[in-house]
């Protein structure tokens, strides 16, 4: 017998993981009461995040868009710049594409049914559940990764839990442990314990709450369990950009949607080697005078490379070769510049105002260099 099927050995893990959660839960500013809305912001912005990464961004984002109806009010580039920074910008979109939905069909109040929650933007079967337990005490099941890692201690399940088979054992699961009353404390203690003490290396069993109705822990497999497939290596991808300085000025250009970071301002660059990481078709490498020509209709000299930046985005480790530019001197004068292929704008922005758009990190990264030392960019020295 699975010991999933053992009511008393549920009932018990279920009784002792809400207790230890009542004296071990963490202060998060989104658990001071049951607002649906706190509770989205915070799960959206948690994908792929820390709980100390978030918590700095969760309180300026609700003191500017404190419920549904303010978020929906507001342009999507006031949302993606409130987020800058946090990455995973497609959450913001679908944060923001939530709350208009929810505010234009529901009155600005989160629905309770678990099939329209369901069909809001952005929430899959995971957050449907986080929402329906934590705001209203509906017993849904919830299964992200630390939940996962404890569900498939507790119950030895040695598969990837990321193929069908075994995620489908604990999601049933989590739907027995689920039962009763308490339903979002008892969540939030899986997810807790997760993070806390039933860690990905090297589980605290020590100090588990349940370690001695652990399955793993019995079988000696705690460190093996659960069992994750390798990652495939990051592709490298080697892209160059062009600060290009003209009256004080800098050439900027912003990207069309859909796609990565369609609505962000950046240097205009072009792919050198490796796949793109907004999975577009890449062309075949243009050079990057005649690529900013394309991107812009202005025409440059380039200069050498005054800054290399490496960052990751996911499944791809870029290296952005910035290089110097100038314009190359016209009879007509300087081009005005015009948004080419898969862009929505161009224009020349003055160097104080970078910290206005909405930019990558790397954009970020590159901005701050740029403003550190402008007199090596052919800016004149602040």
């Amino acid at each position: 017998m699975a010991v999933e099927d053992d009511r008393a050995w549920a009932a018990e893990v279920r009784a002792r993981l809400l207790a230890w959660f009542a004296a071990a839960r963490r202060p998060l500013p989104w658990r001071e009461d049951r607002d649906p809305y706190l509770i989205l912001v915070s799960e959206m912005m948690l994908v792929q995040t820390t709980v100390a990464a978030v918590i700095p961004y969760f309180g300026r984002f609700v003191d500017r868009y404190p419920d549904f109806a303010s978020l929906a009010a507001a342009d999507e580039d006031q949302v993606l710049k409130s987020w800058e920074g946090l990455g995973y910008y497609r959450r913001a979109r679908q944060l923001h594409a939530a709350a208009r939905v929810i505010v234009a069909d529901h009155g600005g109040r989160m629905p309770r049914d678990p099939a329209t929650v369901r069909a809001l933007p952005g929430v899959g079967r995971y957050l449907a559940g986080a929402l329906l337990s934590q705001a209203f005490d509906l017993p849904e099941p919830i299964l992200e990764a630390n939940s996962r890692r404890v569900l498939a201690r507790l119950v030895g399940e040695g598969g990837d839990p990321a193929t069908a088979g075994p995620q489908a054992r604990l999601w049933d699961v989590a739907a027995r442990l689920v039962v009763g009353e308490r339903a979002g404390d008892f969540n939030q203690s899986l997810m807790e314990l997760g993070a806390l003490v039933c860690v990905a290396r090297e589980p605290r069993c020590h100090i588990c709450p349940v370690a001695d109705r652990c399955e793993a822990r019995r079988l000696g497999l705690q460190r093996e369990i659960p069992r994750i497939a390798p990652r495939a290596r990051p592709a490298r991808v080697v892209e160059a950009c062009a600060v290009t300085v003209h009256d004080e000025r800098i050439l900027m250009v912003r990207r069309a949607g859909p796609g990565l970071w369609a609505g962000f301002w950046e240097f205009p660059a072009v792919h050198l080697k490796g796949p793109d990481p907004a999975g577009r078709a890449v062309d075949p490498p243009l050079g990057l005078e005649r690529g900013v020509a394309r991107l812009t209709g202005v025409e440059i000299v380039a200069g050498g490379v005054l800054r290399s930046i490496s960052y990751a985005v996911t499944r791809h480790r870029v290296r952005l070769d910035a290089h110097s530019a100038t314009v190359r001197s016209r009879p007509s004068g300087v081009a005005v510049p015009a948004a080419g292929p898969g862009m929505s704008a161009a224009a020349w922005v003055e160097p104080a105002r970078l910290g206005e758009l909405t930019l990558s990190a790397a954009g970020r990264r590159l901005a701050a260099a740029i403003l550190a030392d402008p007199a090596a960019w052919g800016l004149a020295a602040r």
